[in-house]
């Protein structure tokens, strides 16, 4: 398969560092770029992260930082009152326990990251590309609709846009909304309208092809290697924490991002997907955030965004290891 350059946009916690070194590790991509956004964490430290695991990696690659709040959803307060927002905080040892750790432990690399800010960044790479770009989006989608608000023209050079986000009948940041379109529902909706070819990645895909056990952590880490151990250590603290702040049960998590890129490497992962009309709820309401997905079939055909409903659970996880043991 051919591919295209690659830009990497994220907030990036665990299940981004994954994805990232999925394609970092594959030898025939090209990662041009890594732009970060405010999503699970600060932008200040996506960015941190961002340059920590392209050193992992043995990567010199330019990092952007990109918007810190979403477009317009934080303007309008109270909003998140509207819906049943799940609200997760613990404090053990006079410590905050999150999702996502604030930084990776891993040493910060020589390399700063760029002056320009992502979306100038992504506006003038696009327009002056000779060939099409493809954007793995696995946070808010922030970034990208700024850039395409801003440049409706770079439509044209985009490839195809691999987003993690939405969930086809449950959501986790609500009961109806995934956190990627929950924290900025309107540039989610800015992005699957624009025309740009999007392939989605919902909650159900993600966890039906990339959820894994402590013992596929293990298999990880019995590789042995400064990239694997990181992997297999980040992924058992992100159970731990998850354990804390759920009560208990979790013995085994979801990478969602790696998900949503794995098509990427290799469409072949994906076992079910639907050209289907998607359209985001941003009526502040109950189901602010929402994906719906129209399936009536009365007009999918023109549709420019395909869903994965199901995927090939070991083929995403044999592709991993294998990027992981030539790494």
């Amino acid at each position: 398969m051919k591919h295209n350059k690659i830009i990497f946009d994220c907030d990036i916690g665990c299940d981004d560092a994954v994805a990232l070194i999925a394609l970092l590790t594959k030898k025939d991509l090209d990662v041009i770029a890594i732009t970060c956004v405010k999503g699970n964490i600060p932008a200040d430290d996506v960015v941190n992260n961002a340059l920590k695991v392209s050193h992992l990696c043995g990567k010199d690659i330019p990092v952007y930082k990109g918007c810190e709040s979403p477009m317009v959803r934080d303007l309008l307060r109270g909003r998140d009152y509207n819906t049943l927002m799940e609200r997760i905080r613990m404090v053990v040892d006079g410590k905050e326990v999150l999702i996502h750790e604030k930084e990776f432990p891993l040493p910060l690399p020589e390399r700063k990251p760029e002056a320009k800010h992502a979306c100038s960044y992504l506006i003038e790479t696009l327009k002056e590309s000779k060939e099409k770009i493809d954007i793995c989006a696995v946070g808010p989608l922030t970034n990208i609709a700024m850039a395409l608000r801003l440049d409706p023209s770079i439509v044209k050079n985009i490839g195809t846009i691999y987003i993690m986000g939405g969930g086809l009948y449950i959501g986790n940041r609500t009961p109806l909304a995934e956190a990627n379109f929950y924290d900025d529902p309107e540039a989610a909706q800015i992005v699957l309208s624009s025309g740009a070819h999007c392939m989605v990645c919902p909650i159900e895909a993600c966890e039906d092809g990339a959820t894994y056990t402590r013992e596929d952590i293990q298999r990880i880490a019995d590789l042995n290697t400064p990239i694997s151990s990181f992997i297999a250590e980040e992924l058992d603290g992100y159970i731990r924490r998850c354990d804390l702040l759920f009560h208990g049960g979790l013995d085994d998590c979801c990478i969602y991002d790696y998900a949503a890129v794995a098509p990427l490497i290799d469409e072949s992962v994906i076992i079910e997907k639907r050209r289907d009309i998607v359209n985001i709820d941003i009526s502040g309401g109950m189901a602010d955030g929402q994906m719906v997905v129209d399936r009536r079939g009365m007009f999918n055909n023109d549709s420019n965004v395909e869903v994965i409903y199901r995927m090939d659970s070991a083929k995403v996880h044999q592709l991993l290891l294998d990027h992981l043991k030539e790494a």
